[in-house]
């Protein structure tokens, strides 16, 4: 089975709300090579090609296990994403730590610089990832029509706002000022920081939606994903 990029469920999640009469719905994909944003089926068809979210070339090895690890938290994670986090209520401990363990190994496997990591290295990395970011406050910005999150090849973004890291040459994500954004549904935005605990429910401004989408297009290598063809904010 060919590498994804993206989870299937989390894909879905950027479908556009209103397809066409008759039509299943789809995601709009820019892709810098073609240039233009195209109506796509988040999933690819029978002897159809190549799908924008399959992965070129043979899967190496520590990329195979981290897949698998992640697959293995996709259906409990899907649960989540589809029951809990609508209901706005605080998430268990049990649910935030296997939200993080997902997360982070989406980070890990997405990372541009994945495939000069060894497969412990890789693997020791996304626990120590998903172990720091369950510590942090959770922001969840959510997007009211017209506005909505893009997602793209790479979505996991690590940001240090207050620019610690011309100060500090060591700083890392344990730096009070470093921030995780990761867009989670064409509604629904995570933001992780230092500067609280828990969970909070908050709705995405224009300014929001601005900073939080152009995170996103920073780390689009091969593709951006979208219920409409556009970028807001």
């Amino acid at each position: 089975m060919p590498r994804r990029y993206l989870p299937r469920f989390y894909l879905q999640g950027f479908a556009e709300p209103d397809p066409p009469p008759g039509e299943d719905r789809a995601v709009w994909v820019y892709r810098a090579p073609i240039g233009e944003w195209k109506r796509t089926a988040p999933e690819p068809a029978p002897g159809g090609g190549r799908h924008f979210n399959e992965v070129e070339g043979e899967v190496a090895e520590e990329g195979r296990e981290l897949d698998e690890a992640q697959q293995a938290l996709e259906a409990d994670a899907a649960r989540i994403f589809r029951e809990r986090l609508p209901a706005r209520d605080p998430l268990a401990p049990e649910e935030r730590g296997l939200l993080a363990s997902f997360f982070a190994l989406l980070a890990v496997r997405l990372s541009p610089r994945f495939a000069g990591i060894d497969r412990g290295e890789a693997m020791a990395g996304a626990r120590t990832l998903a172990s720091v970011l369950a510590e942090m406050g959770w922001v969840f910005w959510e997007a009211g029509p017209p506005g909505h999150f893009i997602s793209s090849s790479s979505p996991f973004l690590v940001a240090f706002p207050s620019r610690e890291e011309e100060l500090f040459a060591n700083v890392d994500i344990h730096s009070p000022s470093a921030e995780v954004t990761l867009p989670l549904a064409a509604g629904l935005a995570l933001h992780a920081t230092w500067k609280r605990r828990g969970e909070i429910w908050r709705r995405a401004s224009e300014d929001a939606l601005l900073e939080l989408n152009g995170r996103t297009c920073q780390r689009a290598r091969h593709f951006l994903v979208s219920p409409r063809p556009s970028v807001p904010g």
